[in-house]
């Protein structure tokens, strides 16, 4: 049985004022980092991805592009897009992550939620 895409499960939050092909771009990443995506995988390809979260080539293009000027990924012509060997210092964003965090919680507070209130969507969407 083929093992499901990592990709195959991530959704676009159109609310979070963050671009879409920074999202796209920040999963995969994200993906690469935490070895859900190892050396030598194949990605799925732009036109393939563009229409399994319904946006525009030109967007996955984007977020590829970026992937690979940054060491991510590489592509080979005529044959698709590939996990690259991890450049030096690669990790995980924890700054950037920390940032989405920020805004969730100021959201969430500007809402009117409480702690309490916060906590518990969190939990309840990691037990999801």
């Amino acid at each position: 049985m083929a093992e499901q895409d990592p990709l195959s499960e991530f959704e676009l939050d159109y609310s979070s004022g963050l671009p879409v092909w920074v999202q796209l771009k920040n999963r995969i990443s994200y993906l690469i980092a935490t070895n859900k995506y190892s050396q030598g995988d194949q990605l799925p390809t732009v036109r393939k991805l563009a229409v399994d979260l319904d946006i525009s080539y030109n967007t996955v293009n984007r977020a590829y592009m970026d992937l690979e000027r940054e060491g991510f990924i590489t592509t080979r012509k005529g044959r698709g897009t590939f996990v690259a060997a991890p450049p030096d210092g690669i990790a995980i964003d924890s700054g950037h992550v920390e940032l989405v965090v920020d805004d969730m919680i100021r959201t969430c507070r500007n809402s009117g939620m409480s702690t309490d209130d916060i906590l518990a969507i969190v939990k309840r969407r990691l037990d999801e």
